[in-house]
């Protein structure tokens, strides 16, 4: 399974609960690198849908810089969104703009919490991806709208 995920500040690697879920041994490897890690679960939120990943090996965290968390963002501020969809073996990059910012159904934990909609594709493989604005974290892809396009 591939995990799709981020660095953020204290050594932490922040992904979907969904996409660690009942798996008790998690392996993350680093884009470029064949070598894969052993990640530990540290926390996750299936309300929320976001886990938090340690992994020991200082190898690991050479070369490795966290992204800064942002702002929620306002309508049409552009965005970026990193993942390894279906259909490739390279990362990719969709870009849209957001265009809602309002509490949603989460399908993963049933709740209905705070959500940005952009109009990037959001496919299956950008889960755990960052939302990408002014260099900041402003989001985590975690879902699409079924029957609609990209609505994610």
């Amino acid at each position: 399974m591939v995990v799709v995920w981020f660095v953020i500040l204290g050594r932490k690697i922040l992904t979907n609960a969904h996409v660690v879920a009942d798996h008790t041994f998690v392996l993350v490897r680093k884009h470029g690198c064949p070598t894969k890690y052993r990640a530990e679960v540290k926390a996750v939120g299936h309300e929320c849908d976001l886990a938090i990943l340690t992994i020991e090996s200082e190898e690991f965290w050479d070369g490795m810089n966290p992204l800064e968390l942002g702002d929620v963002p306002f309508l049409q501020e552009a965005v970026a969104v990193v993942g390894y969809p279906q259909g490739g073996d390279n990362i990719s990059v969709t870009k849209g703009v957001v265009s809602r910012v309002e509490p949603t159904q989460y399908v993963h934990g049933a709740s209905q919490l705070m959500a940005i909609q952009i109009d990037a594709a959001i496919n299956p493989g950008n889960s755990g991806g960052p939302a990408i604005m002014s260099n900041k974290v402003a989001g985590v892809a975690f879902q699409n709208l079924s029957g609609a396009e990209n609505i994610g």
